[in-house]
């Protein structure tokens, strides 16, 4: 037996906030996996999300990401593998790489974009129109305040 006291989870406001996303994010990725995607991973999406409609220059992608160029390359080969990217110069900059979204990456954005309204609406129907508003005003005030 240890003479360590047992751990309890943390009671704070992070922790909540955490807890409600992590819900969210399984919930989404439920529908990602219901929807044929089930190869795609947290990581993968935080890059998805990031590419613009024109593309996505790679160094951008690694400040967005707050990761090195190298590990950058790592995830985008990942998706490029998978044929949810493609990678191109940039017509601006022959030294740079543009990332863009292929047919199957818009088609996969699209279904996250509909799981997230989904989503949405289900937190809202629960907790009504009013609350809504009222949770999202509380979590600006709670990043406002934290900025």
């Amino acid at each position: 037996m240890s003479d360590r006291p047992e751990r309890r989870p943390p009671d704070h406001i992070g922790a909540d906030i955490w807890r409600a996303f992590k819900a969210f994010e399984a919930a989404m990725y439920a529908d990602l996996d219901a929807e044929g995607f089930a190869d795609i991973s947290v990581a993968d999406s935080d890059v998805l999300v990031l590419i613009g409609p024109k593309g996505t220059r790679m160094t951008a992608l690694a400040a967005a990401r707050r990761i090195t160029k190298q590990a950058a390359h790592e995830q985008v080969r990942s998706l490029l593998a998978r044929g949810y990217l493609e990678l191109g110069p940039d017509p601006t900059d022959g030294r740079a790489k543009i990332v863009r979204l292929t047919d199957q990456g818009d088609a996969l954005v699209k279904v996250l974009d509909a799981a997230k309204m989904d989503l949405h609406a289900r937190v809202t129907a629960r907790i009504g129109t009013h609350g809504m508003a009222q949770l999202k005003a509380l979590l600006a005030d709670v990043e406002t305040l934290l900025r």
